[in-house]
């Protein structure tokens, strides 16, 4: 009769061997996250200026198609009078056409007056394009992902802000006669002037798309800031608000929910700008409040400080 002889029997981990495994596996993703999360704000922080200067150069470039009319932060572009084929509507749906968003601007064509979206601002017998007709569209180069207070819905949304000292939003610079030409009224220099900014989707926290209620809806003139025709405020003091918080009620929480009517960053530090000659840059958070207003009027004949 054969003897078959067993070996040894295999030995486990014991109970403390294995908790000191898992305290070294927590260390570690403890010391990996700081760095998934810096390169995660990094590669935001990219594709946040890369969006910022697509919307720069969309402005120069709709100026130079236009013999240097820039478009109003809100009214008819390019014609202030009603005419055929204007454009009726904020900053960002003047936009479209020059943010690879054609065939968007063409779907919200009004063909005749009492049609869908006529407001009768063009005049009542002309065709014409009316950002009342695009009111559930995303647009992902005017979302920062950076953006807390986007959410899952960013339909005619966005993260950015416009200047409002540079695109008005009331007469005469919007639906009157007068506008801003490109590159005569930047008087203090193209690179020297603000034209965007980062600024919260949606402050308040509001599901209504008004722009009064703190909704930066982008076919109207959400995301205006420095805007003294909307009775926002103006002057040397007013900066922007660093990482802003979501879920934040009408006149914040604590102090931490940024004011609807200023530029609010997301990034850690410091601010992304567009300026007007189609560069982006950061502005770091030390800025002085001097200097960044004197960057945020277009005429003023200041002189940027050394903090620029």
């Amino acid at each position: 009769m054969l003897l078959f002889r067993r070996g040894p029997a295999g030995r486990g981990f014991t109970l403390i061997e294995l908790l000191v495994v898992i305290a070294i596996i927590a260390i570690l993703i403890g010391l990996l996250l700081p760095a998934v999360q810096k390169v995660r704000e990094a590669a935001a922080r990219s594709q946040c200026s890369n969006n910022l200067k697509q919307i720069s150069l969309a402005i120069v470039n709709s100026a130079d198609t236009m013999q240097g009319t820039m478009p109003p932060g809100l009214g008819l572009y390019p014609n202030r009078n009603g005419s055929a084929n204007n454009g009726d509507g904020g900053l960002f749906f003047h936009l479209l056409p020059y943010v690879e968003q054609q065939n968007a601007y063409n779907q919200s064509v009004c063909p005749a007056a009492g049609g869908a979206g006529d407001d009768g601002r063009n005049g009542g017998i002309y065709p014409y394009y009316s950002a009342w007709n695009q009111q559930n569209l995303k647009v992902k180069s005017y979302l920062c992902p950076s953006d807390p207070t986007i959410g899952g819905w960013a339909q005619s949304a966005t993260s950015y802000g416009f200047n409002g000292m540079v695109f008005g939003v009331a007469f005469p610079w919007g639906w009157g006669q007068g506008s801003y030409r490109y590159p005569a009224s930047l008087v203090d220099g193209t690179s020297n002037t603000i034209f965007t900014m980062d600024r919260e989707m949606n402050v308040y926290g509001n599901t209504n798309w008004v722009p009064d209620n703190g909704f930066a809806c982008w076919p109207d003139w959400g995301g205006v800031v420095y805007s003294a025709e909307g009775g926002q405020p103006t002057g040397i003091g007013f900066l922007w608000a660093p990482n802003p918080r979501m879920g934040c009620s009408n006149g914040g929480v604590n102090g931490a929910c940024a004011d609807g009517n200023l530029p609010a960053s997301p990034h850690t530090a410091g601010i992304m700008i567009g300026l007007g000659d189609g560069s982006v840059r950061f502005v770091g958070q030390g800025i002085s409040p001097q200097t960044w207003w004197f960057a945020i009027t277009p005429a003023g004949g200041d002189i940027l400080g050394p903090d620029w």
